[in-house]
């Protein structure tokens, strides 16, 4: 999100294209001239719910090719920002596509970085006393020439093979580094990397947090510049520098190294230059000002500039235009819980009323509310506020052998960190609603609300390796409602008959007539400054 004093010029000058073409990323230009970016302003003067008001607004009447008196002029600019314009990195405004299901990662270099992380990091977290030595070793199971012998004649392959398939990791041990995919601008891009962490205790206490946190990113979707490392922010800062103690250290061999402390947590970035960058964070755990697990600070520096610069591929990395996106909500930020669980009990009792008139004999059961308070939340996460609810629809269908109301799991989705629309296929993104592969989407306007609507219906084929001995069908609604005000409410409804008798339009007229969710419309995200 690019933070802006005045949402609505926000809305005016960025109105999301909900069908953007890929965009092309030429390289050498990006290297040559760079990127020219705002600094982003520490504040945000309209709370979520205005700005979603503004924006789905926007969105919803651009859609419908409609723009009312006030959402867009010719000659709208946005306000200048009062900070000072900078070169920023080549790709600082770029990122990755979703990795699927399988996640990013390769194995070769995570098993680089753990090797190196465990070299670095090691003597400093076995000097806190909550580790050993052996908690950074992989298990790994040797078999015997017998065992070889005997699997490779049952599976029938060569002793090698054997040998290779039964020698695998019993356990990782600790300090492993993984892949991982973080969501870029709420999801309009994914920056990719490898993170490893050390916890002080392996339980829910708050005091079992991660005491040492490492994590490297490939060039895309971060900026150096010193700033908030709260997820609301794109690009994302490395490290912010309002804090006790802040340094920046050019590096004979071309590195930048950040180094910033605050209170009993020291933090160091380093900027590489193949253009990757690595941060790492040790926690001290004050207790009443004194630290449970101090760390020799030029020990960690030394520690974190021991770690390697790694040749990452940049495959997939493009370039993008920011959608500006209704300022998300941090993990961190339970002021709403305050009314969280009494909103959603108020909201599921409003739509039991409202479905008895509307669809007689459905059943909603006990809402929850999401997320709950979690003391291992990451502080620079940013969530979706939503009120969840399970109940059944009274139309028949069967699903497996089981013959019944179909089930339907309904989603309120609150004001902040989300835009009206459609993600690409088999996509994350920061619109509201999926259209996966095999689904059919349309958009529709219903009851004042605009409805998004993938249906799949597919018949298979006789498997006999699945027991499946007759071709048999399978359906499913995906139906998210959005309303002017800056809510959601979307439902998802399977079943296993051609004739089900409710038609994913009809869902869809049946959200729309639901109620309002109960929730504090003046409520606005905590924005780190």
């Amino acid at each position: 999100m690019n933070l802006q004093d005045d949402p609505g010029a926000v809305f005016r000058a960025n109105l999301p294209d909900l069908t953007p073409p890929p965009a092309e990323f030429d390289l050498d230009r990006i290297v040559r001239d760079g990127h020219k970016i705002r600094r982003r302003q520490r504040a945000v003067l309209g709370g979520a719910s205005a700005t979603s008001v503004a924006a789905i607004a926007a969105v919803l009447a651009l859609s419908a090719g409609v723009i009312p008196d006030g959402i867009l002029k010719e000659d709208d600019e946005l306000p200048p920002t009062p900070s000072q314009e900078l070169e920023a990195e080549p790709f600082a405004l770029a990122g990755y596509p979703w990795p699927g299901d399988d996640g990013f990662g390769d194995p070769a270099e995570a098993e680089a970085l753990t090797a190196a992380g465990r070299e670095a990091f090691g003597d400093l977290l076995i000097a806190t006393g909550l580790f050993e030595a052996s908690d950074f070793e992989s298990v790994v199971n040797e078999p015997s020439e017998a065992e070889i012998q005997q699997y490779a004649e049952e599976v029938g392959i060569t002793l090698e093979q054997a040998e290779l398939e039964l020698s695998y990791v019993e356990d990782d041990g600790k300090f492993v580094f993984t892949g991982q995919s973080t969501a870029g601008n709420y999801g309009q891009v994914q920056l990719y990397g490898y993170r490893a962490w050390a916890l002080a205790a392996e339980n829910e206490d708050p005091a079992g947090g991660r005491v040492l946190d490492v994590e490297t990113l490939l060039p895309g979707g971060w900026t150096a510049e010193p700033g908030p490392t709260s997820k609301q922010f794109f690009p994302q800062h490395l490290i912010d520098d309002d804090v006790d103690e802040f340094a920046t250290t050019e590096l004979d061999d071309g590195r930048i190294l950040y180094t910033a402390v605050d209170g009993c947590v020291v933090r160091h970035a380093v900027v590489y230059p193949n253009g990757s960058t690595l941060r790492a964070a040790w926690d001290g755990g004050c207790q009443d000002g004194d630290p449970a697990h101090p760390v020799d600070r030029e020990a960690f520096e030394a520690a974190v500039l021991a770690m390697p610069e790694l040749d990452y591929s940049a495959e997939g990395l493009h370039e993008i235009d920011p959608v500006e996106v209704p300022t998300g909500w941090l993990a961190t930020d339970d002021a709403w819980w305050e009314w969280a669980e009494d909103g959603a009990q108020s909201t599921a009792a409003d739509v039991r009323e409202a479905l008895a008139e509307i669809a007689p004999g459905a059943e909603v059961f006990e809402p929850w509310a999401s997320p709950a308070p979690d003391s291992f939340f990451d502080g620079d996460e940013v969530v979706l506020h939503s009120y969840h609810m399970i109940g059944s629809l009274p139309y028949e269908t069967t699903i497996d052998t089981t013959t019944g109301d179909a089930s339907v799991d309904l989603t309120y989705r609150l004001p902040g960190g989300w835009l009206p629309g459609f993600n690409d296929a088999d996509a994350s993104g920061p619109y509201i609603a999926d259209c996966d592969q095999g689904f059919t989407c349309t958009e529709l306007e219903v009851e004042g609300r605009t409805a998004y609507v993938a249906e799949r219906r597919e018949t298979h084929e006789p498997d006999a390796a699945s027991g499946a001995v007759e071709p048999w069908f399978e359906g499913e609604y995906e139906v998210t409602v959005v309303d002017p005000e800056g809510w959601a409410v979307s439902a998802w409804v399977q079943f296993g008959n051609e004739d089900f008798a409710l038609s994913a339009e009809e869902l869809a007229g049946i959200l729309a007539r639901l109620p309002a969710p109960t929730y504090d419309p003046e409520l606005e995200p905590v924005v780190p400054r």
